[in-house]
This record gives structure tokens, sequence and C-alpha cells, in this order.
């Protein structure tokens, strides 16, 4: 130990380097290293070091608040066009706007991005705020897994501040939201939460919505006689930081080599990728949904609802386990923990039983009481929405089907017109709610070919390109205006009778116009949804028109009129107008 005068003068060194972070920081830290400096100086002294670069590179107090991580975003955008201003070449300008965005540690836009554009996005507030949100909220609870507060005896899922920064950031956007009133070209007004609460951004609806497609493609695996698997397949041990010794005892895994949470879910998809590819080769189809959720030490795992032919059960099985266990497949464990079956027995229960309370439970915690650690299953639920956000990672994913995106336009469709192909007739009718039913996700899929259509389902999105700039100055994207399809029909060709011809068929959905008529955005903030209002009704054939070349049955426009979706346009723009530079 290094003493004079009675100083310890390492300690010194270790309290200076931790002083600016809070109390409880402080002291996990400090504690840590005096425990490893007895026996390894050096590393104790290159642990802290390593945790306070990693901490201070956020250039964010550790506790940062989302307001003060807000303030912070409108300021690197100031500064970054303070760059621009002395600069004459747009080149020149946006090289050095990227080298401040490196020094902030945040990605600039990418080299595909033109100069404009990336120009316009380094001197915008709101693109601040998500790199900022995003390096804070992974920095902040890598350190927090690396010192060891994420695990069931201390901050489960997730740390203390990750879910106090992600509550003040959801309670922030409930507050704009709720002062945001919009209008539409009927009259309406409501405000922003209003609207949300009628989507998926309502958590009842969204849980609602997952548990009737996972009811649908079961319908369809009974009507078809398919067999059910519910598989959990987790990461090697080197990917956990702490390991369990019963009774909420926790003890750190020797074996950890630093991987975080976002790393760990690259993994599972890297495999499941792999073995998706493997099953195509075998001439395997699978469809179902994959849910992830943490351990409580924050690493991922996966539980896996997937239908098959009775024939593919036991490849998938193999399959699976040769994938899961290539990375340290002999560890104590690991066959057993690694690769989990259980083979739905339809006799004794629903395979949307299985997975109903680990979607519950990841949403909104309903009709779970507790969840696994013994954790009122609300504040869990809490804590694995914060946790997921942290590390953007997508908690439900379904496995093939029919896609879900015309599934949902299909409910914007007011009517469908006379002579339409059946297979649309029934997509629609499965899709809309009617007081004697409810939605069926599995005549949907039924009607759009099957579960194993995959890409070549008859339906599909129809879009439309948009002739105006977003946010940034370039060109939107196409933007979905209903579906569309093909049926077949019979016709007399002079005197031929029962001709038979390919008819297609677009029918747009119906979408209001809104515009903001009171409070809540900043400038450059909100872009208003480009959109349009249709009447459903059918286009009619003009005289003479010629059959034998087909026709397209339409659901005329009553507006065809879009707004340029710039939203009051964005600082960065406003200054090119300001000529700026040439």
């Amino acid at each position: 130990m290094n003493l004079v005068l009675g100083y310890d003068w390492q300690r010194l060194w270790a309290v200076r380097d931790v002083e600016h972070f809070p109390d409880r920081w402080k002291k996990r830290i400090l504690s840590k290293w005096e425990g490893k400096r007895g026996a390894d100086l050096y590393g104790a002294n290159v642990e802290l070091r390593e945790v306070c670069e990693k901490l201070q590179s956020v250039r964010l107090p550790l506790n940062a608040s989302d307001s003060d991580i807000c303030a912070r975003a409108d300021e690197f955008a100031l500064a970054a066009m303070d760059l621009g201003r002395v600069q004459r070449d747009i080149e020149a300008v946006r090289e050095g706007m990227e080298s401040f965005v490196r020094s902030c540690h945040v990605e600039p836009p990418s080299i595909k991005t033109e100069t404009r554009p990336a120009i316009a996005r380094m001197t915008c507030g709101t693109w601040w705020r998500r790199g900022l949100r995003k390096l804070h909220a992974t920095a902040v609870e890598g350190a927090a897994i690396r010192l060891g507060y994420v695990n069931r005896a201390r901050d489960l899922y997730v740390s203390r501040e990750s879910l106090e920064r992600r509550g003040q950031q959801i309670r922030r956007n409930k507050k704009m939201m709720e002062s945001t009133v919009m209008k539409n070209e009927l009259g309406q007004e409501f405000t922003l939460a209003q609207l949300a609460e009628k989507g998926t951004g309502n958590k009842a609806i969204r849980r609602g919505e997952l548990m009737t497609r996972i009811a649908g493609f079961e319908r369809i695996a009974v009507d078809c006689k398919h067999a059910g698997l519910f598989l959990t397949v987790t990461c090697p041990s080197r990917m956990h930081k702490w390991n369990s010794a019963g009774n909420g005892k926790v003890f750190e895994n020797a074996k950890y080599d630093g991987t975080t949470p976002k790393e760990a879910q690259a993994y599972l998809s890297k495999c499941y990728a792999r073995i998706r590819a493997k099953l195509a080769r075998y001439g395997v189809s699978v469809y179902g949904f994959r849910i992830v959720e943490p351990h409580h030490d924050s690493c991922p795992h996966w539980h896996i609802l997937m239908f098959c032919e009775p024939w593919a059960k036991r490849r998938i099985i193999s399959v699976f386990r040769s994938y899961m266990l290539a990375d340290s497949g002999e560890e104590k464990g690991a066959d057993v923990h690694r690769v989990k079956v259980e083979v739905i027995d339809w006799s004794r229960g629903t395979a949307a039983g299985y997975v109903a309370k680990y979607v519950a439970k990841n949403i909104d915690g309903t009709h779970v009481e507790n969840d696994l650690f013994g954790n009122p299953a609300i504040e869990a639920a809490a804590r694995v929405e914060a946790w997921a956000s942290t590390w953007g990672i997508r908690q439900f994913q379904q496995i093939g089907g029919a896609p879900v995106g015309v599934w949902r336009e299909l409910r914007r469709v007011k009517e469908i017109p006379e002579g339409a192909p059946e297979h649309l007739l029934r997509a629609w009718r499965a899709v809309n709610k009617t007081e004697d039913q409810g939605a069926d996700f599995g005549a949907y899929v039924s009607a759009q070919g099957g579960a194993f259509v995959g890409r070549g389902a008859l339906i599909k999105l129809a879009v439309e390109v948009v002739e105006a700039l977003g946010r940034y100055g370039e060109p939107i994207e196409a933007r979905p205006i209903g579906v569309e399809t093909a049926g077949r029909e019979t016709y007399r060709d002079g005197i031929v009778p029962n001709r038979v011809r390919l008819v297609e068929w677009l029918v747009e959905s119906v979408r209001h116009t809104w515009e903001v008529v009171k409070g809540g955005f900043e400038r450059g903030e909100f872009s208003p949804p480009w959109t349009r209002v249709n009447n459903c009704t059918q286009e009619k054939k003009k005289n003479g028109e010629n059959e034998t070349s087909g026709r397209r049955e339409c659901i005329r426009k009553a507006s065809a009129n879009s707004k340029n979706s710039s939203g009051g346009g964005n600082l960065a723009i406003d200054w090119f107008s300001e000529g700026a530079f040439g």
C-alpha cells in the first residue's frame, strides 16, 4: 500500500475518479476496487478506470433525467449548426459536423445519406435526442450490469436508474400527447393521447391482438392436425453476469465475458437465422410466435411457440439443439437448459394457454399475480418494458403465416365492392369484428392462402408514392393506401362463352387528414401523417370499354390531396434557405 504522511494515495486517486457519480455508484465502484486491489492492484486500477471512462464518455451526468438529455440534445444541435457556419463548402460542413458528432460518442448519419439531409439531421434536436438517449441508456445500464446491480437480489431485469429514466420519458410523452389536440377534415378534435388509446399503443389492445393472432394460429394447427412445440432457448453461461443459488441469493459468474443484452440478443438472432435456413433446406415450414424476455440478470432468452407438420417435429428439435449447443455445448447444464422443448398435448390444454402468461407479464402484467421471482407482475412488466426499450429489443415477433400489415390495413377498409374475389371478402370479414363475433386471425390466414403461404399471400398492401419531402429534406417513402389482390372471372368473348381472365383489384382504405390545432410540439419535432379520406364507391365501366384487356375495380378517392410532411420545417433546412452557404 502506498502510504506517505498517513495518506493512502491509491485510494485518494480512486475517490477522485468516482467523485462525480451518484453515492450508490461511488460506493459500489470503490467497494469492488477495495476488494480486488489487495491481490491485484494493477487489475483493480484498470477495471476502475475502464468503468469510469465508459460512464464519463456519455458527456451527461450518470443520473441525468430525460429532460436533461433533451436539453443537452438541443445544445449539441446548436453547436453543430455553429460549426457549419464557419465553413462555406457544404462537404466541409458535413465533415466538421460528423467529427463533432463522433466526439460526443454518437453515430453520425450513414455515408449513404446525401449531404444536405445528413446536415439536417445533425442540426436537429430530435435526432440528437434519439442518439443521446440510446448512448446514455446503454452506457449506464452496461455499467450497472458490470458493477453487479442488475440481478434478482438487487435491481431485477434493469437498474433503478434506467427504470426511472424510462418512467420520466413515458410521463413526458404522455403529458405532451395530452396537451396536443388534433383536428381532422370532419371537424372532429381529439388529443393525441385519445388517439393513441385506440391503437396498439394501448397495452390492453396490444395484448388482446397478440392473443388473437396466437389463438388464430392454434385453430389452424388443430384443423390441419399440425404438431405444436413450445421451446425455450437461452444463451451460453459466458453471457450471464450472475448465477442463482436458490432462496433469492445470487453469486457472480466467473465465466462472464462482458456480453451486453444487446449482444446476447444478436447472438440468439444469428442462431435462429441459421436454424431457419437449415430447416428450409430440409423442406420444413413453420409458423408461430417468438417472445423475448430477460433473465433476472438482464440476459435475454426466447420462448418460441411453433407449429409444423407432424413429421417435422423431430427434425426441428434436432436442428435447434445442434445450433444452440454449438457454443460451449459441453459446459455443465448446457444439455438440459440451453434448449428446453415441450410438445403440446392438445388433450391437456390450448397452445394459447402456454404463452398467455408470457405475453401478459411482458406487456402489462394483467391476469398474472406475480412473476417468476415473486414480484408483483405489474411492477415486473414495467421493468421488462424499460429493459426492452433500453437495449432496443423487439419483444414479440410473428413467425410465418400471413402478413400482419394487411391484417391491420383491412380494418381501415369500410366495405368491399360488389364482385370482389371471395378470398378478399373472407379476409375482410375475418379482420373486422361484428356484434356476434370478434376478429378471427385464423380465418384471415386461411383466406390469404394458409399458414405456410409466406410471401405468396394473395392480398398485399397497396402503396402510393408521395411527391413530398420529409423533415430532413428527403423524399417520403411510399405510403399504404389500401390493399390489392387479383381474382379470376368468366366472361363472354364474342360468341365464345366462359372465357377466364385475371382481374386486378385495388380497394383503398379510409384515412383522415389531421392537423395540430393546439400545443404540444416543438419546432421540427412533429411530422403530421400523410393520409387521405375516401368514399367507398365502386368505379363504373365506361360504355364500349374493351373487356378483353381486363379491368381494375377501384374505390375512388374523395380527397387525393396530401400535405408535405415536414411538420413546420427543420432548423437546418431553414438555415439552408437563409443562404448560410452556397
